[in-house]
């Protein structure tokens, strides 16, 4: 069973995965760990552009970042990812149960 708070956090998880500019961001760190500088350059983007998007990829709970020095490192956190899919079927299932109650 999953937590009020996990629910809560959906809205802002499926709202980092609402703009193509993120899922680009996305497939990008899918094949590796990337530091935001690079990251900027491999889509030909400003870095505080970059860094706006993955603040809220990070909030959505969709990355992982690190810091080595000055720089920052993003990953995929596909834990984050399973967890939000995970409470959304549970959501789901929860309010079709209920229904077939009715």
């Amino acid at each position: 069973m999953y937590s009020e708070f996990e629910r809560r956090q959906l809205p802002a998880h499926f709202r980092a995965l609402a703009s193509p500019t993120r899922l680009r961001m996305l497939e990008r760190l899918a094949e590796g760990e990337l530091s935001v500088k690079e990251l900027a350059a491999a889509l030909r983007m400003s870095q505080p552009r970059v860094s706006w998007h993955l603040a809220l990829l990070r909030r959505g709970g969709v990355i992982r970042t690190r810091k080595h020095g000055r720089q920052v490192h993003c990953s995929v956190d596909l834990d984050g990812i399973r967890r939000h899919q995970l409470a959304l079927w549970e959501l789901l299932n929860e309010k079709r149960t209920i229904g077939v109650r009715v």
